[in-house]
């Protein structure tokens, strides 16, 4: 592999507070994150539970952050502890300042928002940023700036070319409004060398004060816009000590220029030194510093301080203050509190404009509730607020995150109807629904028209490509394309080598995923949770349960927090393969996983890693030797129910609260448990985190179908608002545990109640059941709910057609043709019955029988009492497995 372009170097932050003798001039890289489709941030899950429906309280002046508290309590990020304190907010002991008052009451549901938490934390960052802006300068000018603007692009880099350009057009511009015009401009198009040599020239032909510190203002911005921090910096401190800099718009400008480049601590740090230099913040100020927090992802809680003392100093917000406060949502996908502050703008009679509702479509998006998101894109047209392609883009990603890729695609054909352009966030997402949808020919085609476009390929998009040619097998143009990247200097992100990595392990190509993973080392990339994540879910899905254990502890010494979807891998693997691997040298001792304290795991020697050594490589050398045949393979070890005790207990004292995913593993895990003793003992652990999930599944489980049902609906109502896999694999989940353990009538209910939902999608007919992405055991119960159904038909007059089918496929997980698990327990559920069904001979998966034979069978006397199911749970006694199926009775 050629060698990684070393990207720009970071930079330290600024001090404190402004000095009255010298400031310390600091650079600080930009850091934006170039991911698209697999962003993650670090969320601590919210504490309370959601609410529903919520009133704004008639006080003006109620602060929002009481009710931020209440929903994003524990969303904080990284300097959220520190710029609390700057913010002047008063600590309540655990890092988290303390608020006393509401804005908004209501009342709450009854379901924990964890259990419709999104399948992972990875959020989608559009960048829509080094493009044109999409909503227009509207600054004041004349024509002539136009002119003299289109002719300064035309004159390129060339020096003499751009001073004749200005020198010519002089006596022809409007002064000041002009040149601010044509500096923002240059802003918006990234031109550097243009806006230097405009705000040189007019600055020389400067005397006034006022005009001066009008133009300095709009240079910080358009410099902190470029990423130049360093230079607005320099210029607004000059500007102070030169006399026309300390004014509001030059603090208001250099605090918004710190949060653009991810610096809000030394946002607030100006802020709060404007007093010392008399300057008294307004609304712009105000509106800086809360958008500095939202391009900082700090937390709600945090950022909501300065709107409450905002109000507090008789300053009334504006749509700016509230689009920024949507945009601190959006990061984190709060879509209940974005909810409420579009009906705070509505009380302050602020008409939202398209922006309002780009972010507000991004925080339904990222949050997950699509179905609100597309009600809101469709009453924005009914307001007067017609969609931009940033609005078509953040809808398109959010079908794209709940694989509703048709949706998406019709989206881009309703742009090309409107003739709303695409920019590169919109063509990222589209190369990424089509790399989704396995159609790699039209993610091509896409990228090359927008090359065409003249919008260069970014980060994100060679992640999309490299993505897909990895799922197609077609790891020579992965090379070439990873090469030809970094020769085109585009920077691999920490997301790039994360891919590479899993798509080399998923082809067992584990010595190029190493030296792919020791690239990564001397690019020195920060490693981040998504990283690990993504190792460790390789790891599992190869059996190393031991080892992706062993990374998930070392990450946390790392002082890197664990998300849900890193649990979920393990969980998931560890209720699929319960047997722990040995070794790397063959040691039969396995971990032990203290559950009654919260000890560290006690590692085997043979685990342990030497100081410095490295375990990420250490664990890809071991699949290396195993693969080349230098190091037996061995996975079979001790089964160890106490390992999901483990993890759940880890997650609870992480404050990591499961989503429906981990659910789903908790109910398969217990479905895999020998006594209703042992799956109680994993089900209890349900408690810790959501009491309704909890009470409605031990309640089925226990039979009192009659007393938890509402409640069921209840869950059932959430799980329609998720998309159809997730859900599904509940229903799955769910009727596998009640099945095994007898209880035959409550899982009959529950497929019943998912059929009439749609949640299987399968057809059901007089003539055809099909069973695919069902479970074993939700298949069981449906097909004596279909025979049920089938004989209720006969006795009404109905006759079967010609031939019967029920369609199994082979099962998602056979790796035998013809040998899948559903069509083998679904094959003894019907024999054991003696049922006419039978393997079709040119059809594995599928099982038929002769309409005249299966009516002969289903009139028979006895059948009916064989189909109808009923709970045979006896607690004292071992589960019964899932395939003792009951046997005909003449």
């Amino acid at each position: 592999m050629t060698s990684t372009p070393t990207p720009p170097p970071n930079y330290s932050s600024l001090p404190a507070a402004p000095r009255n003798a010298e400031n310390h001039h600091h650079n600080h890289k930009n850091q934006q994150n170039s991911r698209h489709s697999h962003h993650s941030t670090h969320k601590r899950p919210r504490d309370r539970w959601s609410s529903s429906s919520r009133h704004y309280s008639s006080s003006n002046s109620a602060p929002l952050a009481a009710a931020a508290v209440a929903e994003v309590g524990a969303n904080g990020s990284g300097n959220a502890a520190a710029a609390a304190a700057a913010a002047g907010g008063r600590g309540n002991g655990r890092g988290r300042p303390a608020y006393s008052s509401t804005l908004l009451e209501g009342r709450q549901s009854r379901l924990a928002p964890e259990f419709s938490g999104r399948k992972s934390t990875r959020f989608a960052a559009k960048m829509h940023s080094g493009m044109p802006r999409v909503t227009p300068n509207k600054h004041a000018h004349s024509a002539a700036a136009d002119e003299a603007l289109s002719c300064l692009f035309k004159a390129g880099n060339n020096i003499a070319a751009i001073d004749n350009v200005f020198i010519s057009y002089e006596h022809k511009l409007w002064e000041v409004e002009d040149y601010i015009y044509m500096l923002k401009e240059f802003g918006n198009t990234r031109s550097l060398l243009h806006a230097k040599k405009c705000f040189d020239f007019i600055m020389s032909k400067q005397n006034g004060r006022v005009d001066k510190g009008k133009l300095v203002s709009a240079m910080i911005g358009t410099l902190g816009r470029l990423g130049e921090i360093n230079l607005a910096l320099g210029l607004f401190e000059r500007a102070r000590l030169e006399g026309y800099g300390s004014t509001v718009h030059s603090f208001s400008a250099m605090i918004s220029a710190f949060g653009r480049n991810g610096r809000f601590p030394d946002a607030v740090d100006l802020f709060r030194s404007m007093s010392s230099w008399g300057v008294v913040p307004n609304v712009i100020t105000y509106n800086s510093i809360i958008d500095a927090g939202a391009k900082g992802e700090v937390s709600f809680d945090v950022v909501v301080k300065f709107y409450d003392e905002m109000i507090a100093n008789g300053l009334m917000p504006d749509r700016l203050t509230y689009n920024s406060l949507l945009s601190v949502c959006a990061s984190k996908g709060m879509w209940e509190m974005a909810q409420k502050l579009l009906s705070e703008m509505d009380h302050r009679c602020i008409v939202p404009d398209v922006f309002t509702y780009n972010t507000y479509l991004d925080t339904l998006c990222k949050a997950g509730q699509i179905d609100l998101a597309r009600r809101v894109f469709e009453e924005m047209s009914s307001k007067r607020v017609w969609p931009n392609v940033v609005t078509y883009s953040a809808m398109m990603d959010g079908y794209a995150k709940a694989n509703l890729l048709e949706d998406a695609l019709n989206l881009y054909e309703e742009m090309k109807l409107r003739s709303v352009c695409l920019d590169r966030v919109s063509y990222n997402t589209l190369v990424g629904i089509y790399e989704k949808l396995g159609n790699l020919d039209e993610a091509i085609e896409k990228c090359k028209e927008m090359e065409r476009s003249g919008i260069n390929r970014d980060v994100v998009t060679y992640n999309a490509l490299l993505s897909g040619y990895g799922k197609h097998g077609m790891y020579d143009e992965v090379r070439r394309l990873f090469e030809e990247m970094k020769a085109r200097n585009i920077y691999p992100n920490t997301l790039t080598y994360s891919t590479m990595i899993d798509m080399y392990t998923k082809g067992e190509m584990f010595q190029e995923a190493m030296d792919v993973y020791r690239e990564f080392k001397m690019a020195r990339l920060e490693i981040d949770v998504v990283f690990y994540s993504a190792i460790i879910d390789t790891l599992c899905k190869n059996g190393l349960m031991e080892s992706s254990i062993m990374l998930l502890m070392a990450m946390m010494e790392k002082g890197i927090k664990p998300n849900v979807v890193t649990f979920n891998s393990i969980i998931d693997a560890s209720q699929q393969s319960p047997t722990l691997e040995y070794g790397v040298n063959g040691s039969s001792d396995a971990i032990d996983y203290p559950i009654e304290q919260s000890s560290p795991i006690v590692i085997d020697g043979a685990f342990q890693n030497k100081p410095g050594e490295d375990r990420i490589l250490k664990m890809f050398e071991q699949l290396a030797a195993e693969k080349a045949g230098h190091l037996k393979k061995n996975r079979s070890g001790r089964q160890d129910k106490h390992c999901i005790l483990w993890l759940f207990q880890k997650m609870h004292e992480l404050n990591i609260k499961p989503n429906v995913v981990t659910f789903s593993a908790i109910l398969n895990a217990c479905s895999l448990c020998n006594s209703y003793e042992d799956a109680s003992l994993l089900l209890d652990t349900l408690r810790l985190f959501d009491n309704q999930v909890y009470g409605v599944t031990n309640g089925l489980l226990m039979g009192y179908r009659e007393q938890v049902w509402l409640s069921a609906e209840t869950l059932f109502d959430e799980l329609m608002c998720m998309d159809p896999s997730t859900s599904s694999a509940f229903y799955n989940a769910l009727t596998d545990m009640l099945w095994h353990f007898g209880q035959k009538r409550g899982a009959e209910m529950v497929v019943i109640e998912g059929r009439r939902r749609n949640v299987w999608k399968g057809e059901w007919s007089i003539s055809c059941l099909d069973l695919h992405l069902m479970s074993c055991g939700a298949a069981c119960a449906m097909v004596h709910s279909w025979l049920l159904s089938l004989h209720s038909s006969l006795f009404q007059g109905i006759q079967l057609p010609k031939f019967v089918n029920i369609l199994t496929g082979w099962g998602k997980h056979s790796k035998v043709l013809g040998d899948g698990t559903l069509k083998k327990a679904v094959e003894a559920l019907l024999n054991g019955m003696g049922s006419p069904f039978r393997i079709y001979e040119n059809n594995l998966g599928r099982l038929v029988s002769p309409g005249e034979v299966l009516t002969a069978w289903l009139t028979k006397p006895g059948v009916f009492n064989l189909l109808v199911l009923s709970d045979v749970l006896n607690h004292s006694q071992p589960a019964a497995p899932s395939h003792d199926y009951p046997t005909l009775q003449n």
